[in-house]
């Protein structure tokens, strides 16, 4: 039997955050030489995602689903290792790639093309198979009298449309997309959703975050539900609207 793409096992992540005893201004500096000396004093542990036991199989189309600081990001960024764990471990079996909010993923400094041939070679792919993909990405992302421009000077809707360009058209196993095309206009999210079903089809696993449950109900075979940085249910999209 084929081994999952996705595993983790116990995965979780902690923040040290102000606790509210030192949050007003008088109590904030009367304690500064404390907190200059011991750099903890005042804060406590806030775990953002805990206890996180997950099996994804290839292939999967999955919703990551739950309120607003249930821990979906924070899952996302540890899978695409923009953060560590802080206790656990995750497996993946696979090439990944993210669509995290806007700014995540490209060099800023870098033109559009730059940041395509960038991303392709973190991805493990050759210059050719770059080349080969690469006027399909520009087409679709739109952005084709840019290329030369710094990402940096990019509006958030050019620069999601190249991001998911590059994400979508060049080889990876796993596709994570958080609630990004929010930012896109309704032809380009009708044409990313295509992407995606056209993805699914060739084996690509998914996983995606949104608050477009039309969206998730189209797209999705399998639905995870978080509350409170905790792992509440697996089903059905259906199983966990409102």
């Amino acid at each position: 039997m084929e081994k999952p793409i996705i595993e983790t096992f116990g995965l979780g992540k902690k923040y040290r955050i102000s606790s509210s005893d030192v949050k007003n201004g008088t109590a904030e500096k009367s304690n500064s030489w404390i907190k200059s000396a011991f750099p903890f004093y005042g804060k406590e542990d806030s775990w953002a995602l805990r206890n996180i036991d997950l099996r994804i199989e290839k292939g999967d189309v999955v919703a990551i689903m739950g309120n607003n600081g249930s821990g979906k990001s924070t899952l996302f960024k540890l899978l695409s290792e923009v953060t560590d764990p802080s206790e656990g471990r995750f497996v993946l079996r696979g090439t990944i790639s993210s669509m995290l909010e806007v700014g995540v993923g490209f060099h800023l400094e870098l033109t559009g093309k730059e940041n395509i041939f960038l991303n392709g070679t973190l991805l493990g792919m050759k210059k050719a198979e770059i080349n080969k993909h690469f006027d399909e990405i520009v087409a679709f992302s739109g952005v084709e009298h840019y290329l030369n421009v710094p990402i940096k000077k990019y509006s958030s809707g050019m620069y999601v449309r190249l991001a998911f360009a590059v994400a979508s058209f060049l080889r990876t196993d796993i596709l994570l997309v958080d609630e990004v095309l929010s930012v896109g206009d309704k032809s380009f999210k009708e044409k990313s959703i295509a992407r995606m079903k056209e993805m699914a089809s060739e084996g690509t696993t998914i996983m995606i975050v949104s608050h477009d449950t039309s969206v998730l109900t189209d797209l999705c075979n399998r639905a995870v539900n978080f509350q409170n940085g905790r792992m509440m249910g697996e089903g059905q999209v259906k199983d966990f609207l409102l």
